[in-house]
């Protein structure tokens, strides 16, 4: 039962990867010298190992930190799929060698022989050690004497979908021994070859002539049924209690059981970041806010003056718009158009040439002739870095929209205000003057929002710096 554990299946998957990486090294050296007890007098060799053996270790620490229950159990990875988990793991050991050897300067004391080797011959021996593994855990641990017995406690309409889903490949390395129909008495026949043991009167008494240690409970939510009895008593019997409720299984694609308060709750969510990934883009937003105040400043000095003299008005101009889950903030922009602009606005909607719930128009007569190079510059954005800095914008994250704009949200659009809104976007980088419905800025800003991590966020910065220099799409 030990293998039901995802840590403790994670914990032996360490100890084989380091078995693996062990005997990868001694077989190269073996390769290159012809030997294999001379590396261990050199200690170049030692420390290198040791290295290694702790960026595995980091590794595994940041999978049970942070991704913990996102990726998917070994048992469950298709060939490729586990290929590619060691290929990424070999990458990164070589790039950690490459960096020691230079932090330590003793590059020219370590063989590269030796790490090539290294490098292909623990790519196809942890490979084959993973798929081993894998067919160990399915066929072994998870079958015969050496699985889990379980009990299922289920209402007749439920049985056959319940024992087809757990059929399919899973964690679960269970059997399911036994079963309990609530609602209807069939002690004594079998559904799908599994014995009917029991029934809503007599299931506590079950465990006297049948073996299973653990029982799950899959019943529709509205089900009539003293639940907490049943679970009361089934686990003062000693044995463990699953509960599936027919509302638990919502097609969410993040839900997990937490502490609410003094409450235990399932939560569901469209979503779920990264902490990790959330804490470097903090950081991220921090650097490159302090670095786009001061580039703001300087712009300041230049354009502030010019903005005063054709127009009008003050230098900066703020507006309310609306931030993550619906907070307001005061978004702050060089003045590009007349002070008037707002009141304008109306005049002008019947010219929109935006499909939905956003204003664009070309020509716009309310923009000064200066406010046209610092919108085609991007200049004007600069001063919400100092949004940024105070916490209510990120660099890169989703336009955040105007107060009317908001109130005419449907529910769907909503879901772009669950995250930090962005000076840049995926949106902003598609060619946004090609875009001519919001329908469509929606979509990539979910797009967005499905697919986060630090490595999109760069990848979106360089375009903007490329679209910002070419002056593609800002208008």
């Amino acid at each position: 039962m030990l293998f039901r554990s995802r840590k403790f299946r994670r914990g032996t998957l360490f100890v084989l990867d380091i078995i693996s990486l062990l005997c990868s090294f001694l077989i190269a050296w073996y390769v290159r010298f012809h030997d294999i007890h001379t590396w261990f007098s050199l200690t170049q060799y030692h420390d290198l190992f040791l290295m290694l053996l702790c960026t595995l270790f980091l590794m595994y620490a940041m999978i049970f930190l942070f991704h913990d229950g996102h990726n998917k159990p070994i048992m469950q990875q298709g060939a490729v799929v586990r290929f590619f988990n060691v290929l990424v793991n070999q990458i990164l050991m070589l790039a950690m060698i490459a960096l020691f050897l230079y932090l330590i300067q003793q590059g020219y004391n370590v063989s590269r022989y030796v790490i090539g080797y290294m490098f292909v011959i623990n790519l196809v021996l942890d490979y084959i050690v993973r798929s081993v593994y894998s067919y160990w855990l399915i066929n072994v641990a998870g079958a015969g004497d050496n699985a889990t017995n379980v009990m299922l406690i289920t209402v007749y309409s439920e049985v056959e979908k319940i024992l087809s889903d757990l059929q399919k490949p899973s964690e679960l390395l269970a059997n399911i021994s036994c079963i309990t129909l609530l609602d209807r008495d069939m002690v004594g026949q079998e559904i799908q070859g599994i014995p009917v043991v029991g029934n809503a009167q007599n299931y506590k008494n079950t465990h006297r002539q049948n073996v299973y240690d653990e029982v799950f409970i899959r019943i529709p939510y509205d089900y009539p049924i003293e639940l907490k009895k049943m679970i009361l008593t089934l686990e003062n019997m000693g044995v463990v209690v699953n509960l599936n409720i027919e509302i638990f299984n919502i097609d969410s694609h993040v839900k997990h059981v937490r502490r609410f308060g003094n409450f235990q709750v399932v939560s569901f969510a469209e979503t779920e970041p990264d902490p990790a990934g959330l804490l470097v883009k903090r950081i991220m937003d921090i650097c490159g806010g302090i670095v786009g105040i001061i580039l703001c400043g300087i712009a300041a000095l230049i354009v502030g003056p010019i903005i005063k003299i054709t127009s009008p008005g003050p230098v900066f101009f703020s507006q309310t718009r609306i931030g993550i889950n619906g907070r307001r903030f005061q978004m702050y922009k060089f003045r590009s158009m007349y002070a008037d602009a707002e009141k304008r606005k109306k005049e002008l909607m019947e010219k929109n040439e935006m499909s939905g719930l956003m204003f664009k128009m070309d020509n716009d007569p309310r923009i000064t002739p200066i406010g046209r190079f610092i919108r085609k510059t991007s200049i004007d954005e600069l001063p919400q870095f100092w949004n940024v800095l105070k916490g209510d914008m990120s660099i890169i994250g989703t336009r955040p929209p105007t107060e009317d704009e908001y109130e005419q949200y449907k529910s769907y659009h909503m879901r772009r205000l669950s995250i930090k809104p962005g000076i840049t976007g995926m949106w902003q980088v598609s060619g946004r003057s090609d875009i001519q419905d919001f329908e469509e800025v929606v979509k990539l800003d979910l797009q967005y929002i499905d697919n986060w991590s630090i490595i999109l966020d760069i990848k979106i910065l360089f375009m903007t710096v490329w679209t910002v220099v070419f002056g593609k799409g800002a208008k």
